[in-house]
């Protein structure tokens, strides 16, 4: 739901009463939404959890989150991702690293993923471009200059 200023700094994000407050980088409006909680424990959500952390584990460098950025405005552009945008170079790497397991479940476990695994057993998540040329993103156009390693 958009916001209205009702009574609100302008520059104001964050949390109050139940609500969660925030700006759009790419169109600067103020967008406003209710806090979520999980309403029952699910069996999924541990596996799915420790997933994310091994993801971000791997500590990803600089050039290699801006290749995701450049990436991300390019992505957005495609006709199959006009439904499903993405907001984040963050929200890439999670689709890139799921396709990953998806594509090799006997190999890639995101749980216990590490950099010694992804050099050991050259997955093409050690650069954009490989992730691009395996299948596990969209092409776009240029995609051989995302180079940048893990």
């Amino acid at each position: 739901m958009k916001a209205t200023r009702a009574n609100l700094l302008g520059e104001f994000t964050g949390k109050l009463d139940g609500l969660i407050y925030y700006r759009s980088r790419r169109t600067g409006k103020l967008y406003v939404r209710r806090q979520w909680s999980f309403k029952q424990p699910h069996p999924a959500h541990p596996q799915f959890r420790n997933a994310q952390r091994a993801i971000f584990a791997l500590q990803p460098s600089q050039a290699y989150i801006n290749n995701f950025r450049d990436y991300l405005g390019q992505y957005n552009l495609l006709r199959e991702s006009e439904n499903k945008p993405a907001h984040a170079w963050s929200n890439l790497y999670i689709r890139m690293m799921f396709a990953l397991q998806k594509a090799n479940p006997e190999t890639v476990n995101l749980a216990s993923i590490t950099r010694e695994q992804i050099t050991e057993q050259n997955l093409p998540c050690r650069t954009l471009a490989q992730a691009i040329q395996a299948g596990l993103l969209p092409a776009v156009r240029g995609f051989e200059r995302y180079s940048a390693e893990l």
